[in-house]
């Protein structure tokens, strides 16, 4: 038997693209994508690998483009600097930094993206996947020797597993140790006319004199910003530098940024379960697309041989 952990995006995703014969055993829907505003980037990067599952799961899709820049002293930088990029790392991730984030971002600052918003399409997601033959076998509490252990005792075994769930989690449900460490985010969705990305989508903050490390335009004049840390008064933190404004919503979440390097996974990968997913993989700079390209070349080479892990992404 073959399953899916979690009911997260990237779980809906990986139902689609590896078949019905493959059961979604759920956990919790998306900390991110059940919101709106959605609280994680709301796009999918185009890629030239991954136009054939859009358009042939949504037909034409338009492709728009989508920029970053980077914050220093009020100038935004808008071309990618491998030095600005580590600073801004250092703000958001501390000593917890991973060492292929430069790498990532000199190819993600100016991109392409689908015109599909990610939140609208794990709605959709939720309304056409049948979860009901996983959700009916319980609370998952242990996997061992390639069983799946329930917490009504109900034990299932399976060949192959695909793991969208947090990484942390899933070594939990298998006994395995680790040192694995993520840290919190706070968000605050705030209505102003008083602040100008000159043309960019998402500011990366530089800046540690404030204690946020990310802003997204997600609609006109409203911005979601993204915190290291609570703010306890936050209409006065934003008088300190915004006319006029209003504080639309907030809230956090745990365990939201990943830190470090990929672990190794052959621990798990030596279990014939395959992790897809930032959260998954314990990678910062997995995107939704990214996601979509790793299970489209895993169910075309299937998980019969473990050396083949090594030549997938």
């Amino acid at each position: 038997m073959k399953y899916i952990l979690g009911s997260g995006i990237v779980a809906m995703l990986a139902r689609d693209i590896l078949g019905p014969d493959w059961t979604i055993i759920p956990f919790y829907k998306s900390r991110f994508f059940s919101f709106n505003p959605s609280l994680d980037d709301n796009f999918m990067v185009a890629n030239k690998e991954v136009d054939c599952f859009i358009s042939d799961k949504f037909g034409l899709v338009q492709k728009f483009p989508y920029s970053r820049a980077y914050s220093v002293k009020g100038m935004l930088y808008k071309q990618h600097d491998d030095g600005l990029c580590q600073d801004w790392a250092n703000n958001l991730f501390g000593l917890g930094s991973p060492a292929h984030i430069s790498a990532y971002m000199k190819y993600n600052t100016e991109f392409s993206v689908y015109d599909l918003r990610v939140n609208e399409l794990y709605s959709k997601y939720l309304e056409s996947t049948d979860i009901s033959k996983g959700h009916a076998l319980g609370k998952l509490v242990a996997i061992k020797d390639k069983t799946l252990v329930f917490e009504d005792g109900k034990r299932v075994d399976y060949d192959n597993i695909v793991s969208t769930i947090p990484l942390n989690v899933l070594l939990g449900l298998c006994g395995i140790g680790h040192d694995l460490k993520a840290k919190p985010v706070h968000y605050m969705h705030v209505y102003t006319e008083h602040l100008d990305f000159e043309g960019c989508n998402q500011v990366l903050v530089v800046d540690k004199m404030f204690s946020f490390f990310k802003v997204s335009n997600i609609a006109k004049n409203r911005y979601l910003f993204y915190f290291n840390e609570e703010i306890p008064f936050p209409g006065q933190y934003f008088m300190s530098f915004l006319k006029d404004f209003d504080i639309l919503d907030g809230t956090s979440i745990r365990d939201c940024i990943v830190m470090g390097n990929i672990p190794n996974l052959d621990i798990v990968e030596n279990m014939n379960i395959f992790c897809a997913g930032s959260y998954a993989q314990w990678d910062y700079c997995m995107d939704v697309s990214s996601c979509i390209l790793r299970l489209i070349k895993y169910s075309q080479r299937g998980f019969t041989e473990k050396k083949f892990i090594d030549k997938l992404i």
